[in-house]
């Protein structure tokens, strides 16, 4: 009689004895260790579903732009305290194994960082301007400059 792997019942080809030194093995005790079959690395995409655009993309290649994020809570906090939110969510969904996702919020993270730093950048120059033509006008009115 042999097992499902096309080996007679005990005779164990990983424990170190000879194949054709039969082991005996008591009545209702365990089997010996047999090695299983490997499993197929990927299964095929079946047909009629379609294929997902990053289904394939490995976790590390996918960016969650955290640093970038929380720099921007300097220029304007507002959108910075989404964008830390997504970025966190890239890496809850690349944990998950779900890389769509991951891709997906990624891609809305650098948008949400992109508008912060513009419209903090514009901010910026703005008031500093704002500040040197207040200085100028304030010491040209008062006599105390």
């Amino acid at each position: 009689m042999t097992n499902p792997y096309g080996q007679p019942y005990g005779q164990p080809t990983q424990l170190g004895y000879p194949a054709s030194d039969p082991v005996p093995v008591p009545y209702g005790a365990q089997q010996p260790y047999y090695q299983q079959q490997p499993y197929p690395a990927a299964y095929p995409q079946q047909p009629g579903y379609p294929q997902a655009p990053y289904a394939q993309q490995p976790a590390q290649d996918i960016p969650n732009y955290k640093g970038w994020a929380i720099g921007c809570i300097f220029l304007f906090w507002i959108l910075a305290i989404f964008a830390i939110m997504k970025s966190n969510e890239v890496d809850s969904y690349k944990l998950q194994g779900n890389w769509f996702a991951a891709k997906q919020a990624s891609d809305s993270t650098r948008t949400m960082c992109l508008i912060a730093t513009i419209v903090g950048a514009i901010g910026w120059v703005i008031g500093i301007v704002a500040i040197i033509i207040s200085i100028a006008t304030a010491s040209r009115y008062s006599p105390y400059y």
